[in-house]
C-alpha cells in the first residue's frame, strides 16, 4: 500500500490571490491590444434521441447497483467494482456524443443527433462564407478518426459530403497527416481556403497550427476539463492574422454542442466555475467565493 495525496480544495482564496498578485503580472490579449477577431460563444443545445433516454436511464440505474449486464457487458471483477463510477462517466461521455461509440453494431443513426446537427452548422457557415472562402475546426477528444472503423469524423463528413454536397477535399482530419511536410500542407491549404474544414483533437489540433487567415467558426462536440485546453482550441482562430475582420465583422463564432440530460451539461458548469475562478485569481480579485 503506498500512501498518495492530492489537491481537493483551495483555502484561504483571497490570501492566496493578494499573494499570487504580489509575484505575478497577468496581462490578457485585450490588455496588451492584441489585434485579434472578438469571440461569438453559441450554445448548441440538443434534445436526447430515444435510444438516449432510454441508455440514461440504464446508466442510472448501473450507478446505483452496479449491474453491467444493464450495459451489456458481462458483470464487472472486483477491480472494476471499485471504479464503477468511472465506467459510468465513460459511457456518459460516448452516449452524449453518439450512441455508436459505446456499440456501431447495435445503434444507428439518427436524424436528430449531435452528428447531424453538428454537419448542418458547418454547412451553414461552409455557404453563408462561400465567397470569401471561409474555414472552420471541429474538435473532439471522443471518436477521433480512425481508419477503417467507424468514427464520428467520418460520419460529420460523410453527412457533410452526401446531404449538403461539399467536396471531399475540402474536409479533412489532421490525424491523417503522417508527418510535418503533410501537416504543413493542410496547414496551408486552411490558409488558402482549398480546404475549408478540418477535424482534430485538442493535443494534436489545438496547438501549433496557424491555419487562422479565413476562420469563421470552432465547433466543439465535446468540451475538455481543462479550460486551458478550451482556450487552446478557441485560439487556433481567435487569434491574429485572421483576416474576418475585413469581411465578416470581426467575429468567430465558437458553437458548443450539448446533449440535453447528459454529462454535456455537467462539464460545461464545471468548466465555466473553473474558467471563472482562475480568471479572478489571475486578475487579482481578492473577493472570490467558489462553489461546488
Amino acid at each position: 500500500i503506498v500512501q498518495k495525496e492530492r489537491f481537493r480544495y483551495f483555502i484561504k482564496v483571497p490570501e492566496l490571490a493578494q499573494f499570487y498578485n504580489e509575484i505575478t503580472d497577468y496581462r490578457t490579449a485585450e490588455d496588451v491590444g492584441v489585434d485579434r477577431p472578438q469571440k461569438n460563444e453559441i450554445l448548441h443545445n440538443i434534445p436526447p434521441t430515444p435510444q438516449q433516454e432510454e441508455f440514461i436511464e440504464k446508466l442510472m440505474e448501473f450507478a446505483k447497483s452496479g449491474d453491467a449486464t444493464l450495459l451489456g457487458r458481462e458483470k464487472l471483477s472486483e477491480t472494476e467494482e471499485k471504479a464503477k463510477m468511472l465506467i459510468a462517466t465513460d459511457y456518459a461521455r460516448k452516449m452524449a456524443l453518439d450512441m455508436r461509440l459505446i456499440d456501431p453494431d447495435l445503434y444507428e443513426d439518427h436524424s436528430d443527433n449531435k452528428a447531424s446537427h453538428c454537419a448542418k452548422m458547418i454547412a451553414e457557415y461552409y455557404h453563408k462564407y462561400d465567397a470569401q472562402k471561409g474555414t472552420q475546426f471541429v474538435f473532439s477528444d471522443l471518436g477521433t478518426f480512425q481508419p477503417g472503423q467507424w468514427n464520428v469524423y467520418s460520419e460529420i463528413k460523410r453527412k457533410l459530403v452526401e446531404d449538403y454536397g461539399i467536396p471531399s477535399s475540402e474536409i479533412r482530419f489532421i490525424q491523417e497527416c503522417k508527418n510535418e511536410k503533410a501537416r504543413k500542407a493542410v496547414i496551408d491549404a486552411m490558409n488558402e481556403g482549398r480546404v475549408r474544414v478540418i477535424f482534430g483533437s485538442t493535443s494534436m489540433l489545438g496547438t501549433g497550427v496557424n491555419a487562422q487567415k479565413r476562420a469563421v467558426a470552432v465547433h466543439h462536440l465535446e468540451v475538455p476539463w481543462r479550460p486551458a485546453d478550451l482556450e487552446q482550441r478557441n485560439g487556433r482562430a481567435v487569434r491574429k492574422g485572421n483576416t474576418v475582420k475585413l469581411w465578416g465583422g470581426n467575429v468567430v463564432d465558437v458553437v458548443i454542442y450539448g446533449t440535453e440530460k447528459t454529462l454535456d451539461a455537467y462539464k460545461f458548469n464545471l468548466l465555466k466555475n473553473k474558467q471563472m475562478f482562475i480568471k479572478k485569481i489571475n486578475n487579482g480579485k481578492s473577493k472570490i467565493s467558489i462553489t461546488g
